[in-house]
């Protein structure tokens, strides 16, 4: 879950190419996965940037399970409350 100005926002925090947790920080309504450098847009859990074995060359992005899975989240008297 993240907070980007000022709206919640809720996406499958794994990522599409090998399952790495999306611990990153969220900028720019996006979150990078530290494996492969693999974009994510936190509102659609869409793919922005594909993952990358090494900086120069990119992954089969063709079999990545994307968009990633995305979620309402309201906050009622300081509780978050996710729509599963």
């Amino acid at each position: 879950m993240a907070r980007v100005d000022g709206k919640l926002y809720g996406m499958d925090a794994v990522c599409a190419h090998m399952g790495c947790a999306l611990l990153s920080e969220v900028k720019d309504h996006s979150t990078v996965c530290p494996a492969h450098e693999a974009r994510y847009d936190v509102r659609s859990g869409q793919l922005l940037e594909p993952p990358k074995i090494k900086p120069e060359v990119p992954c089969e992005a063709e079999e990545l399970r994307i968009p990633l899975r995305t979620y309402r989240v309201t906050e009622r008297d300081g509780l978050l409350e996710v729509d599963l």
